[in-house]
């Protein structure tokens, strides 16, 4: 993600005044793909646990927690 913000203020910071549109393309069966898998995985389990709404804390398996803190 923060290679994607990088992209996006270079752009700004070399004179573009149009909107930038940055496209990410990753290749399938790589670990670039199964890293932002993760990165999903990561996104949502916080969501589960930190989003305000019902909780279920039995939902949350230990490797669950284990993922969220790694």
């Amino acid at each position: 993600m923060a290679g994607i913000a990088y992209v996006y203020l270079g752009a700004h910071r070399i004179g573009q005044t149009r909107p930038v549109m940055v496209y990410r393309l990753v290749a399938r069966d790589t670990i670039e793909e199964r890293v932002m898998a993760l990165k999903a995985r990561r996104a949502d389990l916080f969501e589960n646990v930190m989003g305000g709404g019902e909780f279920d804390a039995r939902a949350l398996s230990a490797q669950d927690i284990r993922e969220l803190l790694a």
